[in-house]
């Protein structure tokens, strides 16, 4: 029963956590003028939750599949943005 209504639930939210790849990946803070990485946690959560299900057999929508089958290039990208930033960092300092 609760199982059932947290997984429609979580269905819901796929579409909402994957518009975060939509985003600016690099953004310049506001207060402090430095440049950051832009990447949205919802999906680092969402692969997580998916990953989950997938243990306990559950069905996975394809739109997460695709989400989960891209986790290493996700994160690849995003150790990198990293990387690149902080030896800009380095540079202009």
């Amino acid at each position: 029963a609760f199982e059932y209504l947290w997984y429609k639930a979580w269905v819901k939210s796929i579409d909402q956590a994957k518009a975060g790849l939509q985003a600016t990946l690099i953004i310049r803070h506001p207060d402090d003028g430095k440049l950051y990485v832009n990447f949205d946690q919802d999906i680092l959560q969402l692969i997580k939750e998916a990953k989950c299900l997938e243990r306990m057999q559950l069905e996975i929508p394809e739109n997460a599949m695709m989400v989960l089958h891209q986790e290493q290039r996700f994160k690849n990208s995003h150790h990198e943005l990293q990387w690149a930033l902080a030896e800009y960092d380095r540079i202009v300092a």
